[in-house]
């Protein structure tokens, strides 16, 4: 319930679309990764919801691996999409980490690649720790999904 009352006051001024509850484990990164695909399809252009779940896949990833979330038996990651000001909104919520917080890092053999990814493709994302643990945050452009065009 915390992680789901301290979404609920940072989504205050956008249009919550919808958050679900993801065990901490690395099988629900797909199932974040197709939630958030089946959701967004038809409000959102393609080349949008590609981005987003790319991007989700990043930032979940990271939260089941390096947050205590993911070191928890029972652990879990809060996703929450939305839209506002022309923008998609995704955040992802994890109980934190005593030894770390998220960053860019360089990318190494091990990985590293994640928030890079991030950092390149969203429009625009931060990281921050609340009283439920970590927060990611990204946004990238609200398109309108592609109208078919006639058939040849």
């Amino acid at each position: 319930m915390g992680l789901h009352r301290a979404a609920s006051l940072r989504w205050s001024a956008l249009r919550l679309l919808a958050h679900a509850e993801f065990s901490a484990v690395p099988g629900s990164v797909a199932t974040a990764r197709q939630w958030a695909r089946e959701l967004l399809t038809g409000t959102a252009s393609d080349a949008t919801v590609d981005d987003l779940v790319l991007l989700l896949s990043e930032v979940v990833t990271n939260a089941v691996v390096h947050s205590d979330s993911g070191r928890a038996p029972g652990g879990s990651v809060m996703v929450c999409l939305g839209f506002g000001g022309g923008l998609v909104h995704v955040e992802v919520i994890d109980d934190g980490s005593a030894t770390s917080v998220p960053f860019v890092r360089a990318a190494d053999s091990d990985g590293g690649r994640g928030l890079l990814l991030v950092d390149l493709i969203a429009t625009g994302w931060g990281a921050c720790r609340d009283a439920t643990g970590n927060v990611v945050w990204f946004h990238l452009p609200a398109a309108a999904p592609e109208k078919p065009g006639p058939s040849l």
